[in-house]
């Protein structure tokens, strides 16, 4: 396994922290973490070390379905920025 996730606040707003590399082969459960409500969802990101494509265009997707991302690396921000804001 390249990523670990950590969830809190099941009850209510829920953190979810993302802490390694996030590629494709692990989306399936970052999506089921997520679940059907995207609103109230905030992933961390300061652990964050890389990403693949596939994984950069799920975070693009999620940020456009209201899932905030919050401590983005800065090594990895412009990415996201980026390609978010050219769409």
């Amino acid at each position: 396994m390249t990523v670990r996730f950590t969830v809190a606040g099941n009850a209510g707003p829920r953190l979810i922290g993302v802490a390694g590399r996030l590629t494709h082969e692990e989306l399936a459960e970052l999506w089921q973490l997520i679940g059907c409500e995207a609103s109230g969802v905030c992933i961390d990101l300061s652990e964050l070390r890389s990403l693949d494509p596939a994984a950069l265009a799920a975070l693009r997707r999620l940020r456009q379905e209201g899932v905030a991302l919050q401590d983005i690396p800065p090594h990895l921000a412009w990415r996201i920025d980026d390609d978010f804001e050219s769409e």
